[in-house]
């Protein structure tokens, strides 16, 4: 599967443990805080780390569900 077709899906379920694209999206979306109203990504979501708290984020996130992302 190409790269943008991954990226830009909807997962059935959440990818716990697994890698995540910032364009995807699951039924477990929460978003963070600062998350512009309906923007419902894997970038933008709580359960999802994409070291946005370091120097440079990740192209490609981890998700951490089920624990939120306290970062």
């Amino acid at each position: 599967m190409a790269e943008t077709e991954t990226s830009a899906r909807m997962l059935s379920a959440p990818n716990g443990g697994g890698n995540v694209w910032p364009k995807q999206r699951c039924p477990a979306f929460t978003p963070r805080k600062a998350a512009p109203p309906g923007m419902e990504e894997c970038w933008f979501c709580r359960y999802a780390d994409f070291h946005l708290d370091k120097p440079k984020a990740l192209e490609v996130g981890i998700c951490l569900w089920p624990e939120i992302n306290l970062k």
